[in-house]
């Protein structure tokens, strides 16, 4: 993705470019058709639909004439092209956090940054998203103890800003699983775990977020599992993608087979996981074990 693109932007572009395809095919016609009409290549068009580009007005015009499209239709459309034109970037597309999250790791920011739903399971530590401040600077100085200390406060930074999908309009919808043995983890020291174990409790109250504890009575389930993550967006499953954390970074998958088999053992472990009341019973305990 250009530098100069939003990744907003290209969320935009494919909404706008599904419902392109959606009133050309309702007229029944092709992309040869409509490139001529527009005195362009087959290749352009594919480009707009596939959500790589904004129709220009003229083109735009064009399309909604062709496709016989209502005035209502035609405001949405213009509306949803607006709406993405003028995003500005996103806080992970400026240049000191891009530095910190190359490859994979840029793509899940994204994706995380304009996904409807996130559903996931953290494994051993407590869900990223959820981490308080203290929590999070003492995993960064165990495992980038070797980095300046002006790349840990930076990513420290984004590791924090990561956290505004929660509390944005529209908040993104969480549902979040993480082992009991994570929890028992003193990490930081009581004072720094007690913080995090009662921003669970006040996280867990919140209409947008689910928390549900896989207890370590659940045999095979709370040890078996490696994290991964499921991404649902706005227009339906068949845009879900998944991520699997891997000793080389993160694997992503859009495949319909590969998402539905993810969401499947997330559901598996879902069962095994303690309910919500009785999560947060769980995370009081632990908590008061730490006293």
């Amino acid at each position: 993705m250009p530098a100069s693109v939003s990744s907003n932007s290209v969320f935009a572009m494919r909404k706008v470019g599904d419902e392109l395809v959606r009133l050309r095919e309702q007229v029944g016609l092709r992309q040869d058709d409509i490139a001529i009409r527009l005195g362009c290549t087959r290749h352009t068009v594919s480009k707009i639909e596939r959500g790589k580009a904004f129709p220009t007005l003229e083109q735009f015009e064009v399309m909604m004439s062709a496709y016989e499209a209502s005035p209502e239709i035609r405001t949405g459309i213009e509306a949803k092209i607006e709406e993405g034109r003028s995003h500005g970037r996103a806080w992970f597309e400026q240049p000191r956090f891009r530095t910190l999250y190359p490859g994979s790791s840029y793509r899940y920011l994204s994706l995380e940054d304009n996904a409807e739903r996130i559903s996931l399971h953290s494994g051993t530590y407590v869900p990223g998203i959820l981490q308080t401040r203290e929590y999070i600077e003492t995993l960064i100085a165990f495992g980038q103890a070797h980095e300046s200390v002006k790349h840990r406060e930076t990513f420290l930074e984004a590791r924090m800003n990561r956290k505004g999908i929660l509390s944005r309009d529209n908040p993104v919808i969480l549902k979040a699983l993480c082992l009991e043995a994570g929890l028992l983890a003193v990490v930081g020291g009581p004072e720094t775990m007690r913080t995090q174990l009662r921003h669970l409790i006040s996280c867990a109250a919140q209409p947008n977020i689910t928390l549900r504890v896989i207890p370590l009575a659940a045999g095979a389930a709370s040890v078996a599992s490696s994290p991964f993550t499921i991404m649902d967006f706005p227009g339906g499953e068949d845009r879900s993608v998944v991520s699997q954390d891997l000793p080389r970074g993160d694997a992503f998958q859009d495949d319909p087979a590969e998402v539905r088999n993810l969401r499947e053992k997330f559901i598996n472990l879902e069962n095994n996981a303690l309910d919500e009341e009785a999560t947060v019973q769980r995370i009081e305990e632990i908590e008061k074990e730490l006293s």
